[in-house]
């Protein structure tokens, strides 16, 4: 990630250094004095291209305003071509919404995501969402606290039977602490069902 100092400054770094995976990220802010440095080793500054030398990146996001956007952008012949390249230049209230938007769609090494939209509805017991055979649906608060979500295929069936890339099996109920995560983590949940393998079951032999 490519940010000014003003908004490393501003919480940005926190921001991102609290969501998973984020020791593999590299973020390089833009100094008025010092040119370009890396945020995580103050030692490392220099030309853009020095820092991001013999490192291999799959997404690149600048974060900047003003006459620090105008150095990104003069510089940007030395930012590789990766699969994901965004640049954020709006208001700083807009580039934090976008920010957190860009983490959350991260995946870590391993990990895979299914595609495609979301459906989203309301029911009776309240938010629920569509994708593929997947159903996301909030079930309630937990006891003793928090809140339920299951997932579920065939009109009301746990998806039970599910298994991610690494084999491992997928819970079809979660329970989330904060309500106002609960859209966010049903989308996680549902991703990850999208992208699962089911398997059936195996009787043990009769013998």
């Amino acid at each position: 990630m490519l940010m000014s100092a003003r908004e490393a400054e501003e919480g940005l770094v926190d921001t991102i250094r609290r969501a998973p995976g984020a020791h593999q990220a590299t973020i390089i802010m833009i100094c008025p004095t010092r040119g370009f440095r890396n945020a995580n080793d103050a030692a490392q500054a220099g030309s853009l291209g020095d820092l991001l030398r013999g490192r291999e990146f799959e997404d690149i996001l600048i974060a900047a305003q003003d006459h620090d956007l105008a150095v990104a952008d003069a510089h940007a012949g030395a930012l590789p071509l990766c699969r994901t390249m965004e640049r954020l230049r709006h208001t700083r209230l807009l580039q934090r919404a976008q920010l957190r938007t860009w983490i959350a769609r991260g995946l870590e090494v391993g990990q895979v995501a299914g595609a495609g939209h979301i459906r989203w509805g309301k029911a009776i017991s309240g938010l629920t969402g569509r994708l593929g055979e997947f159903t996301a649906r909030y079930a309630g608060p937990a006891q003793p606290r928090g809140h339920r979500i299951v997932i579920e295929v065939d009109g009301g069936r746990p998806a039970t039977g599910y298994f991610d890339v690494q084999g491992q099996p997928l819970d079809p109920e979660a329970v989330i602490s904060n309500r106002a995560r609960l859209r966010a983590e049903m989308a996680a949940l549902l991703r990850s069902f999208a992208a699962s393998t089911r398997l059936p079951c195996i009787q043990p032999s009769l013998l």
